[in-house]
């Protein structure tokens, strides 16, 4: 665990989701998580996947330190709750806290989690870059742009995850997903092989689908932490 940045010009940093660009299997993550009718968005940013939340009937509210940034929440239709850095959350401020790619950006993950833990009526929900065999990404040119750079303090593989889950003392599930290959596999032939050629790709394709292709290459963690 630790700081790790790339040195190839592939790497650049990636802005937070754009309302309406939220990530499709992030999305479907949070609508299968979220409990109870209020939630919080802890460094929501501009509230892309509050949004997703409050289709879905939620009480949502973003909370973040950039004021630029909820202020485009706020032309959305969302609550927002300006946050200074270092100032404490509060407690039992909604029924699910989520934190969307927010840890990896924090100096001290622990006391982060220890706050969203403290602000939750029922549990947290959160995910962030799994970089589990960062350097076989790395060198393979497989990692997503934006895990590399220089606004990503930490770097987690999965044993260091539920060490820091464990050393909270809380009750907690954690996923890997959002596999690159053989989804990155299937774009690069999809590309290769156009018109005609394309009936090359069918046999790939049906063996994915049947799940006769082993998943390599976990890009994402997903956690749960539930409140007792």
């Amino acid at each position: 665990m630790g700081k790790l940045q790339g040195q190839s010009s592939f790497f650049v940093p990636g802005p937070p989701a754009k309302p309406g660009e939220a990530h499709k299997p992030l999305v479907e993550f949070l609508l299968r998580e979220v409990r109870g009718e209020t939630v919080l968005d802890l460094g929501g940013g501009e509230g892309a996947y509050s949004l997703e939340v409050k289709k879905a009937g939620f009480d949502t509210t973003v909370a973040d330190i950039n004021e630029k940034s909820l202020a485009v929440a706020e032309k959305n239709g969302l609550k927002t709750k300006l946050l200074e850095p270092g100032e404490p959350l509060g407690v039992n401020l909604a029924d699910t806290v989520m934190m969307i790619e927010v840890l990896e950006h924090v100096p001290s993950p622990v006391d982060f989690l220890k706050s969203a833990i403290g602000a939750a009526k029922k549990r947290v929900v959160f995910s962030l870059p799994c970089t589990n065999d960062f350097n076989t990404l790395f060198e393979s040119g497989l990692t997503y742009a934006h895990i590399a750079v220089s606004d990503h303090l930490w770097h987690f593989s999965y044993d260091e995850m539920k060490q820091m889950l464990d050393s909270l003392g809380v009750e907690y599930r954690l996923t890997m997903g959002d596999y690159l290959f053989p989804g990155a596999g299937i774009k690069l032939l999809r590309g290769c092989f156009k018109g005609p050629l394309g009936l090359l790709m069918l046999p790939f394709r049906v063996l994915n689908k049947l799940g006769m292709i082993p998943k390599r290459y976990p890009s994402r963690f997903y956690g749960v932490i539930e409140k007792r």
